[in-house]
Order: structure tokens, then C-alpha cells, then sequence
């Protein structure tokens, strides 16, 4: 199977928290949700609202400005959406790049915990190999040692 990505924009794996506003101008009821992956025309996200493909969605990045995009649901799946942006505003006074340095500085953190990982995992596989090749010398000094009737 081939994976070509043809996406317009490239992803980001993002942990963020959300507030959603289900029908922003109907209610005043926000739940709250997680934006998994982010890029520049939409987001995934989870949340426990019951939007269907072509509802709108409000959704407000925890920040220390506020920040409102609003998005239209293009997929669902349970509870995971896929949201297409219409519109990003921002509190007044606000700099119009704090969403994109939230993201950046979220995306360079989850970068850095993966290769931590990674760097994890290496170490514990020379650990294995170091110890593998130390039960492989004590198996063939111990085959030295025992007579073919012991064997």
C-alpha cells in the first residue's frame, strides 16, 4: 500500500487543551477537548460534543490571551474530529502570532519527549546486546567445561 501524503499543509503532533463551543451562538456551554495534530487549514481534535460533518465548531486555545478559531467539522469518527478553519481571532492587544509560537513551542516540547524516547530505547538495546554477548561467552565456556556424556 502506498502512503502519499497529499495534504496541503503539514501536521504538527500537538498536545493541547481546548475549550468547544458545540453552537457557538446558540448556548453558552463549552466542554472541554484536545487538539491532537494542528496545521495551517485545520486540527484534529477530541472533544465529547455531537457535531456531524458541516456543523460549525468555536474552539478556544488555552493561552494566556484568548484565542478563538472556528472551524467546520469536515469528519468524525466517535470523538474525534476533523475541523477545517474559517476564522482565528484573537483578544485585542494580542500579537497575531501567539497561536503559531503555542504551537511551534508545543511541537519543539513533543519533539524533544520523543527523542528522549528514542534515546531511551537505544540505551536499553545495547543494554541487551551488552548482555546477550555476555550470556553467549558464559554458554561457551560452560560447553568447555562439560564432558560430552554431561552435554
Amino acid at each position: 500500500m502506498n502512503s502519499i501524503n497529499t495534504r496541503r499543509w503539514p501536521r504538527y503532533h500537538v498536545h493541547l487543551p481546548v475549550f468547544i463551543a458545540a453552537n457557538p451562538g446558540a448556548t453558552k456551554v463549552v466542554v472541554p477537548g484536545m487538539v491532537c495534530e494542528l496545521s495551517r487549514a485545520g486540527m484534529e481534535l477530541y472533544g465529547g460534543v455531537n457535531l456531524q460533518p458541516g456543523e460549525l465548531m468555536e474552539v478556544e486555545f488555552q493561552t494566556s490571551g484568548r484565542v478563538h478559531v472556528a472551524g467546520i467539522v469536515r469528519n468524525r469518527s466517535g470523538f474525534c474530529f476533523g475541523l477545517e478553519f474559517c476564522a482565528v481571532r484573537t483578544e485585542p492587544g494580542e500579537a497575531p502570532d501567539v497561536l503559531e509560537s503555542l504551537i511551534v513551542a508545543r511541537h519543539e516540547a513533543y519533539l524533544r519527549e520523543v527523542q528522549k524516547k528514542i534515546d531511551q530505547s537505544l540505551q536499553t538495546l545495547l543494554e541487551i546486546r551488552k548482555c546477550r554477548k555476555e550470556i553467549e561467552a558464559f554458554a561457551s565456556a560452560l560447553d568447555g567445561r562439560l564432558t560430552p556424556r554431561q552435554r
